[in-house]
């Protein structure tokens, strides 16, 4: 019997999991259409000064694309882990976050050597050390931490910190970290972005994006032919005026 040639042998596509994005289609429409309004503004802001879509307004519009893109950036799942992970991996913050786990390390150490006796009269407490607390949760926590764990040291003798100099060490890796990122007004807008989900950031794009139209539709009105090309920029209708 004459052998039959053999089926070939197929493998199956290993199976690869798509991150799911966190805007829908319809969204991600949005944001592309919120850029091209951005740029637009950006090159006629004086005339649109005029009808009151100010340099501090366009700035907010902007501030929302960038974060609306950043989220867009990111998979449906851990989308603010991954965030707070970049905003934490800077050097500074890992010589920081470094130092207050030796303060620790320094409580307990006191701590040991002075329990040894078994006199609870001499112990040294690690109250009010943390110990146990995830101290770079978040950048707000990492701060915080880090001024609670820099006035204990300030009352406390650890080994390693006795000094003034040495304090002083760990109060310039706060300050480091801190740096522009400090700044009041970028800390209020990454407070208020950052509490607004998916369909909050869409619809406060959307809102600042429609009243930039609006105030392009009133400036370059379409009846005029030479408007058409401004107009195109703007997204705007090239026969009626912008509906709501």
């Amino acid at each position: 019997m004459s052998d039959s040639p053999s089926a070939p042998i197929v493998t199956p596509p290993s199976a690869t999991t798509t991150p799911r994005s966190y805007f829908n289609r319809a969204q991600l429409e949005d944001l592309d259409l919120a850029e091209l309004i951005l740029a637009a503004t950006r090159s006629n802001a004086a005339e649109l000064a005029e009808q009151d879509i100010t340099a501090a307004y366009v700035d907010g519009f902007a501030d929302h694309v960038d974060e609306t893109r950043a989220r867009a950036s990111e998979s449906g799942q851990g989308k603010e882990e991954a965030k707070a992970a970049t905003e934490l991996a800077g050097t500074a913050a890992t010589a920081l976050f470094t130092a207050l786990q030796q303060i620790q390390s320094a409580a307990k150490q006191k701590h040991k050597m002075l329990a040894e006796d078994g006199d609870p009269a001499t112990n040294f407490s690690t109250e009010g050390y943390l110990i146990g607390t995830r101290l770079n949760g978040s950048r707000a926590a990492l701060l915080q931490n880090a001024a609670t764990l820099i006035l204990r040291i300030k009352a406390d003798s650890l080994p390693g910190f006795k000094t003034p100099e040495k304090i002083a060490a760990v109060e310039t890796l706060l300050s480091t970290y801190k740096g522009k990122e400090a700044d009041k007004t970028e800390a209020t807008r990454d407070k208020e972005l950052t509490r607004l989900d998916r369909d909050d950031l869409i619809h406060v794009l959307n809102t600042r994006r429609s009243s930039i139209q609006h105030a392009a539709d009133a400036i370059w009105p379409w009846s005029i032919e030479a408007n058409r090309p401004i107009r195109k920029t703007f997204a705007l209708p090239l026969n009626r005026p912008l509906g709501m």
